[in-house]
C-alpha cells in the first residue's frame, strides 16, 4: 500500500469532473488551516479521522440524538458543506436530503459508488415513525453498507484516495493510516467470521430493517420485523411474531440498542433472548466505532455460541 495509491474512477470524476479555477473550489483559508471534510455518518467520520488525522478537520453536522440516516441540514449545515474542501457521503440512498440540497459536484465523494452493482434493492414500502426525526421510510436501496466490513474497506479505500489526490503533500501519512486501518477492518471481518462460525445457519430475527449487509456477508439466516427498542409493538404485531416463531424458530432477537423492559419481559416470557447489535451510524455516548464493533462481537458470540444448542 506504501508508496503507491490506487484511485477509483468515480473518485477521479468527482475530484477533477467539475474543478473549478481555485484548484478544485477549495476554499480560501488562512495560510495553514486544515482541510476541512464535512462526513454524513460516523463510520465515514471514524474512517476519514484514521487515514487524515492530524492534517486535516473532519466535521459531523447531525445532532448526537438524531439518526444521520433520516437527518436533514438546515441552510446554515449547507453553507458550511458547500464551504468545506470535501463532503464524504455513504451513498446508497443513505442521505436523503440529497434532493433538496445543492452541493459542489467536485468536492462530493460517493463512497459506495464503486460497487454499486451490490447495492441491495428493499422490495416494499415501509413508512413509520419514531424519534424526533419523525416519519421515515425503509424504501429503495439498504444503507447500512460498513456493516459489510469487505465493503466498508472499500469506503475507506474511497476515502483514502480522494485525500491523496487534493493534499499529495500528505500522501505517505494517508498510505501509511490507511493501510493501518485496513488492516484493522480485515481483522474485524475475520473476527465476526470466528465469532458466527459454522453455526450460521442457527435462526434469529433482527428487530429492524438496517442488517441486510450484515445477514449476506456473513450467511446469517435471519428475519426482519420492524420494531423500535422504545416503543412497545402493537398486539397484531406480536400476533405476527408469533407466527413467524413458528416458521422459524429462533431463540434471539438482535436489536440495535437494549429494547425497554416490557419488550424484554415478554420476549423472556416467549423464550426468545436479546443481543444488541449497534449500526453505529452515530457517534456512541461512550468509545468509538472500535470499541462498538468489539462489543457487537461479543454479541455474536453469545448468540451462536455452541452453548446454545
Amino acid at each position: 500500500m506504501k508508496g503507491s495509491v490506487t484511485i477509483p474512477a468515480a473518485v477521479c470524476l468527482l475530484l477533477f469532473g467539475c474543478a473549478g479555477p481555485n484548484g478544485g473550489g477549495q476554499v480560501r483559508r488562512r495560510r495553514g488551516a486544515k482541510p476541512v471534510i464535512y462526513v454524513s455518518n460516523y463510520p465515514l467520520q471514524y474512517f476519514t479521522e484514521r487515514i487524515g488525522l492530524p492534517v486535516i478537520e473532519v466535521r459531523y453536522a447531525p445532532p448526537p440524538e438524531v439518526d444521520p440516516a433520516y437527518w436533514k441540514p438546515s441552510e446554515e449545515d449547507v453553507r458550511a458543506m458547500q464551504a468545506a474542501d470535501l463532503i464524504v457521503l455513504n451513498g446508497a440512498s443513505y442521505e436523503s436530503w440529497l434532493k433538496t440540497v445543492s452541493l459542489p459536484p467536485s468536492k462530493v465523494i460517493d463512497t459506495s459508488a464503486t460497487f454499486e452493482g451490490r447495492l441491495i434493492e428493499i422490495a416494499g414500502v415501509t413508512v413509520h415513525s419514531h424519534g424526533p426525526e419523525g416519519k421515515h421510510t425503509h424504501a429503495g436501496t439498504a444503507f447500512t453498507t460498513w456493516l459489510d466490513i469487505g465493503l466498508a474497506i472499500e469506503q475507506a479505500r474511497v476515502i483514502h484516495a480522494a485525500l491523496a489526490v487534493r493534499w499529495p503533500q500528505h500522501k505517505e501519512l494517508f498510505d501509511k493510516q490507511f493501510a493501518e486501518l485496513e488492516q484493522w477492518l480485515r481483522a474485524l471481518d475475520a473476527a465476526i467470521v470466528s465469532a458466527i462460525g459454522e453455526r450460521h445457519g442457527r435462526p434469529v430475527v433482527f428487530s429492524h430493517p438496517v442488517y441486510q449487509y450484515l445477514q449476506r456477508r456473513y450467511g446469517i439466516n435471519g428475519r426482519t420485523v420492524h420494531w423500535e427498542p422504545d416503543a412497545m409493538p402493537p398486539e397484531q404485531e406480536w400476533a405476527k411474531f408469533r407466527a413467524l416463531l413458528r416458521r422459524h424458530p429462533a431463540k434471539w432477537m438482535i436489536w440495535e440498542a437494549q429494547p425497554i423492559d416490557p419488550i424484554a419481559a415478554r420476549l423472556k416470557r416467549m423464550g426468545v433472548r436479546i443481543a444488541v447489535y449497534d449500526p453505529c451510524a452515530r457517534p456512541p455516548r461512550e468509545g468509538d466505532f472500535q470499541s462498538v464493533m468489539e462489543t457487537n462481537i461479543a454479541a455474536l458470540r453469545r448468540v451462536f455460541g455452541p452453548e446454545q444448542e
